[in-house]
Protein backbone atom coordinates (compact mmCIF):
# COMPACT_ATOMS: atom_id res chain seq x y z
CA UNK A 1 0.00 0.00 0.00
CA UNK A 2 1.25 3.67 -0.78
CA UNK A 3 1.33 7.05 1.31
CA UNK A 4 -1.11 8.00 -1.29
CA UNK A 5 -4.29 5.43 -0.21
CA UNK A 6 -3.36 5.77 3.32
CA UNK A 7 -6.25 8.18 3.73
CA UNK A 8 -8.50 6.05 1.91
CA UNK A 9 -7.60 3.21 3.88
CA UNK A 10 -8.47 5.12 6.92
CA UNK A 11 -11.74 6.57 5.73
CA UNK A 12 -12.96 3.09 5.03
CA UNK A 13 -11.59 1.37 8.51
CA UNK A 14 -13.51 4.36 10.47
CA UNK A 15 -16.73 3.37 7.90
CA UNK A 16 -16.48 -0.26 9.16
CA UNK A 17 -15.93 0.66 12.98
CA UNK A 18 -18.73 3.08 13.25
CA UNK A 19 -20.76 -0.04 11.81
CA UNK A 20 -19.51 -1.92 14.45
CA UNK A 21 -19.83 0.59 17.24
CA UNK A 22 -22.99 -0.84 18.47
CA UNK A 23 -21.44 -4.42 18.97
CA UNK A 24 -17.77 -2.92 20.08
CA UNK A 25 -16.57 -0.15 21.80
CA UNK A 26 -14.24 1.19 18.85
CA UNK A 27 -12.44 4.95 18.69
CA UNK A 28 -10.33 6.89 16.79
CA UNK A 29 -7.47 9.05 18.23
CA UNK A 30 -4.02 10.36 17.51
CA UNK A 31 -1.74 13.48 17.82
CA UNK A 32 -0.41 16.08 15.22
CA UNK A 33 3.40 17.51 16.90
CA UNK A 34 5.11 19.95 14.27
CA UNK A 35 8.09 21.88 15.89
CA UNK A 36 11.24 23.97 14.33
CA UNK A 37 14.45 22.59 15.20
CA UNK A 38 17.48 24.42 15.43
CA UNK A 39 20.69 22.03 15.38
CA UNK A 40 24.31 23.68 15.57
CA UNK A 41 27.62 21.16 15.55
CA UNK A 42 30.46 21.76 16.83
CA UNK A 43 33.72 19.47 18.81
CA UNK A 44 34.85 17.06 15.50
CA UNK A 45 30.97 16.79 14.06
CA UNK A 46 31.69 17.27 10.18
CA UNK A 47 27.80 17.71 9.98
CA UNK A 48 26.25 20.77 8.52
CA UNK A 49 24.11 22.96 10.89
CA UNK A 50 20.34 22.95 10.30
CA UNK A 51 17.36 25.04 10.98
CA UNK A 52 13.86 22.53 9.86
CA UNK A 53 10.53 21.72 10.62
CA UNK A 54 10.14 18.12 12.18
CA UNK A 55 7.67 16.07 12.96
CA UNK A 56 7.86 14.76 16.35
CA UNK A 57 9.90 17.03 18.84
CA UNK A 58 7.83 16.58 21.28
CA UNK A 59 5.94 13.11 20.87
CA UNK A 60 4.99 11.06 17.27
CA UNK A 61 2.55 11.80 15.38
CA UNK A 62 0.16 9.02 14.48
CA UNK A 63 -3.76 8.04 13.80
CA UNK A 64 -4.97 4.76 15.15
CA UNK A 65 -7.95 2.84 15.55
CA UNK A 66 -8.70 1.00 18.74
CA UNK A 67 -11.40 -1.15 19.89
CA UNK A 68 -12.58 -3.86 23.03
CA UNK A 69 -15.60 -6.45 23.23
CA UNK A 70 -16.57 -7.70 26.32
CA UNK A 71 -17.42 -11.25 25.81
CA UNK A 72 -17.91 -12.27 29.34
CA UNK A 73 -17.48 -11.02 32.90
CA UNK A 74 -13.82 -11.74 32.67
CA UNK A 75 -12.69 -12.00 28.68
CA UNK A 76 -12.37 -8.70 26.67
CA UNK A 77 -10.98 -9.28 22.97
CA UNK A 78 -9.24 -5.93 21.84
CA UNK A 79 -7.60 -4.68 18.97
CA UNK A 80 -5.21 -1.66 18.21
CA UNK A 81 -4.13 -0.42 14.70
CA UNK A 82 -1.69 2.59 14.82
CA UNK A 83 -0.32 4.21 11.87
CA UNK A 84 2.76 6.88 11.98
CA UNK A 85 3.76 9.64 9.75
CA UNK A 86 5.18 12.53 9.43
CA UNK A 87 2.82 15.32 9.94
CA UNK A 88 5.15 18.33 8.09
CA UNK A 89 5.20 15.78 4.70
CA UNK A 90 2.55 13.66 5.40
CA UNK A 91 4.75 10.96 4.81
CA UNK A 92 4.85 7.23 6.20
CA UNK A 93 7.28 6.78 9.03
CA UNK A 94 9.96 4.38 8.19
CA UNK A 95 10.26 1.52 10.72
CA UNK A 96 12.48 -0.85 8.51
CA UNK A 97 15.30 0.12 6.97
CA UNK A 98 15.12 -0.13 2.79
CA UNK A 99 11.19 -0.68 3.05
CA UNK A 100 8.73 1.48 2.96
CA UNK A 101 6.74 2.81 5.83
CA UNK A 102 3.95 0.45 7.18
CA UNK A 103 0.33 1.57 7.18
CA UNK A 104 0.26 0.24 11.24
CA UNK A 105 3.57 0.52 12.02
CA UNK A 106 3.12 2.20 15.09
CA UNK A 107 1.07 -0.93 16.37
CA UNK A 108 -0.83 -4.13 14.92
CA UNK A 109 -1.76 -6.39 17.82
CA UNK A 110 -5.03 -8.22 19.36
CA UNK A 111 -5.58 -8.45 22.77
CA UNK A 112 -7.04 -11.14 25.16
CA UNK A 113 -7.79 -9.77 28.60
CA UNK A 114 -9.73 -10.39 31.65
CA UNK A 115 -9.77 -8.99 35.27
CA UNK A 116 -8.41 -11.96 37.37
CA UNK A 117 -5.54 -13.32 34.63
CA UNK A 118 -4.06 -10.10 32.78
CA UNK A 119 -3.58 -10.03 29.17
CA UNK A 120 -2.26 -11.62 26.23
CA UNK A 121 -1.22 -9.78 23.20
CA UNK A 122 -0.44 -10.95 19.47
CA UNK A 123 1.26 -8.97 16.68
CA UNK A 124 3.63 -5.64 16.41
CA UNK A 125 4.22 -3.88 19.36
CA UNK A 126 6.96 -1.89 21.28
CA UNK A 127 9.44 -3.40 23.69
CA UNK A 128 9.54 -2.41 27.69
CA UNK A 129 12.27 -0.31 27.52
CA UNK A 130 11.30 1.28 24.18
CA UNK A 131 9.42 4.60 25.50
CA UNK A 132 6.24 3.72 23.12
CA UNK A 133 3.40 1.36 23.43
CA UNK A 134 1.31 -0.04 26.21
CA UNK A 135 3.61 -2.00 27.92
CA UNK A 136 6.63 1.03 28.09
CA UNK A 137 8.12 1.05 30.94
CA UNK A 138 10.18 4.23 30.43
CA UNK A 139 7.30 6.48 31.19
CA UNK A 140 8.04 5.54 35.49
CA UNK A 141 12.15 6.40 34.62
CA UNK A 142 12.47 9.11 32.28
CA UNK A 143 11.10 12.69 32.36
CA UNK A 144 10.71 13.15 29.02
CA UNK A 145 8.93 9.54 28.35
CA UNK A 146 11.39 7.65 26.25
CA UNK A 147 13.63 10.86 24.73
CA UNK A 148 13.43 13.95 23.05
CA UNK A 149 15.04 15.59 19.74
CA UNK A 150 16.69 18.02 22.35
CA UNK A 151 19.28 15.17 23.55
CA UNK A 152 20.50 15.01 20.08
CA UNK A 153 20.96 11.46 21.01
CA UNK A 154 18.86 8.64 23.18
CA UNK A 155 18.95 8.94 26.89
CA UNK A 156 19.62 5.34 27.04
CA UNK A 157 19.49 1.80 24.96
CA UNK A 158 16.32 1.08 24.45
CA UNK A 159 14.16 -1.99 22.56
CA UNK A 160 12.07 -0.84 19.94
CA UNK A 161 8.64 -2.19 17.90
CA UNK A 162 9.13 -5.43 17.21
CA UNK A 163 6.98 -8.17 14.72
CA UNK A 164 5.66 -11.11 15.79
CA UNK A 165 5.46 -10.51 19.19
CA UNK A 166 4.09 -12.53 21.78
CA UNK A 167 2.93 -10.76 24.88
CA UNK A 168 1.69 -11.67 28.39
CA UNK A 169 0.92 -9.12 31.22
CA UNK A 170 -0.13 -9.91 35.14
CA UNK A 171 -2.97 -8.01 36.77
CA UNK A 172 -1.79 -5.30 39.48
CA UNK A 173 -0.92 -7.68 42.57
CA UNK A 174 -0.42 -5.98 45.98
CA UNK A 175 1.27 -3.64 43.80
CA UNK A 176 3.20 -5.24 42.06
CA UNK A 177 2.96 -5.95 38.11
CA UNK A 178 4.63 -8.49 35.94
CA UNK A 179 5.40 -8.39 31.67
CA UNK A 180 6.91 -10.92 29.78
CA UNK A 181 7.17 -10.66 25.68
CA UNK A 182 8.69 -12.99 23.21
CA UNK A 183 9.35 -11.71 19.36
CA UNK A 184 9.65 -14.81 17.13
CA UNK A 185 11.25 -12.92 14.18
CA UNK A 186 11.77 -8.88 15.24
CA UNK A 187 11.36 -7.97 11.71
CA UNK A 188 9.05 -8.96 8.55
CA UNK A 189 11.21 -7.86 5.80
CA UNK A 190 14.41 -9.60 7.56
CA UNK A 191 15.49 -13.06 5.46
CA UNK A 192 15.03 -16.24 6.91
CA UNK A 193 11.88 -18.29 9.17
CA UNK A 194 10.71 -17.28 12.48
CA UNK A 195 11.55 -19.19 15.53
CA UNK A 196 14.56 -20.18 13.71
CA UNK A 197 17.77 -19.07 14.42
CA UNK A 198 18.33 -17.52 11.07
CA UNK A 199 16.61 -14.37 12.47
CA UNK A 200 16.53 -12.04 15.30
CA UNK A 201 14.35 -13.00 18.40
CA UNK A 202 13.91 -10.50 20.87
CA UNK A 203 12.21 -11.33 24.69
CA UNK A 204 12.22 -9.26 27.72
CA UNK A 205 10.88 -9.71 31.22
CA UNK A 206 10.44 -6.87 33.44
CA UNK A 207 8.48 -6.27 36.95
CA UNK A 208 6.69 -2.81 38.20
CA UNK A 209 6.12 -2.06 41.35
CA UNK A 210 3.75 1.00 42.33
CA UNK A 211 3.06 2.33 45.92
CA UNK A 212 1.46 5.82 46.02
CA UNK A 213 4.15 8.27 44.02
CA UNK A 214 6.62 5.16 44.04
CA UNK A 215 7.33 3.30 41.10
CA UNK A 216 10.17 1.00 41.18
CA UNK A 217 10.96 -0.73 37.61
CA UNK A 218 13.21 -3.63 36.47
CA UNK A 219 13.60 -5.35 33.11
CA UNK A 220 15.83 -7.78 31.40
CA UNK A 221 15.83 -8.28 27.47
CA UNK A 222 17.96 -9.91 25.06
CA UNK A 223 18.23 -10.28 21.43
CA UNK A 224 19.40 -13.52 19.80
CA UNK A 225 21.19 -12.43 16.71
CA UNK A 226 19.92 -14.63 13.35
CA UNK A 227 22.57 -16.08 11.67
CA UNK A 228 21.66 -14.65 8.42
CA UNK A 229 20.31 -11.14 9.42
CA UNK A 230 23.62 -10.11 11.41
CA UNK A 231 26.05 -11.29 9.19
CA UNK A 232 27.50 -8.25 8.12
CA UNK A 233 26.39 -6.25 11.38
CA UNK A 234 29.35 -7.36 13.23
CA UNK A 235 27.79 -8.93 16.94
CA UNK A 236 29.37 -11.48 18.04
CA UNK A 237 27.58 -12.42 20.89
CA UNK A 238 23.53 -12.03 22.10
CA UNK A 239 22.47 -8.98 23.09
CA UNK A 240 21.70 -8.38 26.75
CA UNK A 241 20.02 -5.30 28.66
CA UNK A 242 19.27 -4.50 31.74
CA UNK A 243 17.77 -1.69 33.52
CA UNK A 244 16.92 -0.28 36.70
CA UNK A 245 14.79 2.63 37.93
CA UNK A 246 12.18 4.40 38.61
CA UNK A 247 10.27 7.66 40.15
CA UNK A 248 8.98 9.19 42.74
CA UNK A 249 6.23 12.53 43.18
CA UNK A 250 5.74 14.38 45.53
CA UNK A 251 2.68 17.19 45.07
CA UNK A 252 4.27 19.17 41.81
CA UNK A 253 7.38 17.47 41.75
CA UNK A 254 8.60 14.28 40.47
CA UNK A 255 12.27 12.99 40.33
CA UNK A 256 13.25 9.96 37.94
CA UNK A 257 16.84 7.67 37.86
CA UNK A 258 17.79 4.92 36.27
CA UNK A 259 20.91 2.70 35.60
CA UNK A 260 21.36 0.24 32.39
CA UNK A 261 24.19 -2.33 31.97
CA UNK A 262 24.33 -3.67 28.33
CA UNK A 263 26.35 -6.59 26.39
CA UNK A 264 26.28 -7.86 23.03
CA UNK A 265 25.17 -4.85 21.04
CA UNK A 266 25.80 -3.82 17.88
CA UNK A 267 26.51 0.25 18.66
CA UNK A 268 25.69 2.45 20.98
CA UNK A 269 25.07 5.58 19.78
CA UNK A 270 27.99 6.02 16.87
CA UNK A 271 30.08 3.42 18.13
CA UNK A 272 29.38 0.17 16.10
CA UNK A 273 30.90 -2.93 15.49
CA UNK A 274 30.68 -3.19 12.06
CA UNK A 275 32.88 0.20 11.90
CA UNK A 276 35.71 -2.01 13.09
CA UNK A 277 34.65 -5.86 12.33
CA UNK A 278 32.31 -6.49 9.39
CA UNK A 279 32.74 -10.72 10.03
CA UNK A 280 30.59 -11.27 13.67
CA UNK A 281 34.10 -10.27 15.56
CA UNK A 282 32.89 -8.16 17.76
CA UNK A 283 30.57 -5.99 20.35
CA UNK A 284 29.87 -2.95 22.36
CA UNK A 285 29.49 -3.04 26.37
CA UNK A 286 28.93 -0.84 28.71
CA UNK A 287 26.53 0.94 31.44
CA UNK A 288 24.44 4.32 31.43
CA UNK A 289 23.15 6.29 34.39
CA UNK A 290 20.44 9.22 34.04
CA UNK A 291 18.67 11.14 36.37
CA UNK A 292 15.87 13.30 35.55
CA UNK A 293 12.90 16.03 37.30
CA UNK A 294 9.53 16.93 35.80
CA UNK A 295 7.77 19.90 38.01
CA UNK A 296 4.32 20.42 37.46
CA UNK A 297 2.63 24.32 37.18
CA UNK A 298 -1.50 22.65 36.94
CA UNK A 299 -1.65 21.36 33.42
CA UNK A 300 2.16 22.73 32.62
CA UNK A 301 5.50 21.38 32.99
CA UNK A 302 9.47 21.62 32.83
CA UNK A 303 11.46 18.80 32.11
CA UNK A 304 15.04 18.33 32.87
CA UNK A 305 17.61 15.40 32.52
CA UNK A 306 21.10 14.40 32.39
CA UNK A 307 22.56 10.96 30.99
CA UNK A 308 25.64 9.26 30.80
CA UNK A 309 26.69 6.59 28.91
CA UNK A 310 30.42 4.85 29.25
CA UNK A 311 30.75 1.71 26.17
CA UNK A 312 33.92 -0.16 24.99
CA UNK A 313 33.98 -1.86 21.41
CA UNK A 314 35.46 -5.68 21.79
CA UNK A 315 36.55 -7.10 18.91
CA UNK A 316 37.97 -10.71 19.04
CA UNK A 317 41.41 -9.75 18.16
CA UNK A 318 43.15 -6.80 18.95
CA UNK A 319 42.78 -3.91 21.66
CA UNK A 320 39.14 -2.82 22.67
CA UNK A 321 38.34 1.33 21.99
CA UNK A 322 36.25 2.87 24.76
CA UNK A 323 33.73 6.05 24.37
CA UNK A 324 31.34 7.70 26.22
CA UNK A 325 27.88 10.07 25.51
CA UNK A 326 27.22 12.77 27.69
CA UNK A 327 23.69 14.82 27.26
CA UNK A 328 21.49 17.06 28.96
CA UNK A 329 18.36 18.51 27.95
CA UNK A 330 15.04 20.82 29.02
CA UNK A 331 11.73 21.53 27.83
CA UNK A 332 8.54 23.33 29.18
CA UNK A 333 5.40 22.54 28.09
CA UNK A 334 2.20 25.13 28.37
CA UNK A 335 -0.96 23.02 28.58
CA UNK A 336 -3.87 25.50 27.59
CA UNK A 337 -5.94 22.66 27.54
CA UNK A 338 -6.16 18.90 28.41
CA UNK A 339 -5.49 18.30 24.06
CA UNK A 340 -2.88 20.85 22.96
CA UNK A 341 0.43 21.22 24.41
CA UNK A 342 3.22 24.55 23.33
CA UNK A 343 6.65 23.31 23.75
CA UNK A 344 10.36 25.14 23.59
CA UNK A 345 13.29 23.49 24.76
CA UNK A 346 16.52 22.72 23.86
CA UNK A 347 20.10 20.21 24.65
CA UNK A 348 23.67 19.66 24.61
CA UNK A 349 25.03 16.69 23.53
CA UNK A 350 28.74 14.80 23.15
CA UNK A 351 29.22 11.36 21.89
CA UNK A 352 32.48 9.48 20.28
CA UNK A 353 32.57 7.49 17.09
CA UNK A 354 34.99 5.75 15.70
CA UNK A 355 36.85 7.09 12.73
CA UNK A 356 39.95 4.88 11.13
CA UNK A 357 41.72 3.38 13.82
CA UNK A 358 41.39 6.35 15.97
CA UNK A 359 38.06 8.01 18.19
CA UNK A 360 36.46 11.40 17.39
CA UNK A 361 34.15 13.44 19.53
CA UNK A 362 30.99 14.95 18.10
CA UNK A 363 29.03 17.49 19.64
CA UNK A 364 25.67 19.66 19.55
CA UNK A 365 23.42 22.05 20.43
CA UNK A 366 19.75 22.55 19.29
CA UNK A 367 16.94 24.46 20.61
CA UNK A 368 13.21 23.47 19.46
CA UNK A 369 9.33 25.20 19.72
CA UNK A 370 6.01 23.95 18.50
CA UNK A 371 2.57 22.54 19.36
CA UNK A 372 0.84 19.20 19.82
CA UNK A 373 -2.69 18.76 19.56
CA UNK A 374 -4.30 15.18 20.80
CA UNK A 375 -7.80 13.57 19.58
Amino acid sequence: MTARMLPAALAATALFAAAGAQAADVQIYGRLDTGLVYQNYFGDSTAENSFTMASGANTATRVGIQGKERISEDLTVGFRLENRFLSDTGAFQIHSKGHEGRIFGGQSTLTLSGKSWGEVTFGRVAGQSSGSGPYDMQFYMDAFGGGTVGTGLSPAVKSVRYDNMLVYRTPMMAGLQATAQYSLKTDGYDEGDESTSDVNRYWSAGVRYNRGGLNLVAIYEGIAWGHEVQIDNGADKDLALFTLGGSYKWSDLQVYAQAQYFDGANAVDKFSAKTATKDRTGHVKGYGLYAGAQIWFGLSSWQNMVYWKDYTLEPAAGASTDGSTLGAATKFLYRPSKTVEIYVGGGVSAWDRIEGSGVKTDKTFNAFSGVTKYF
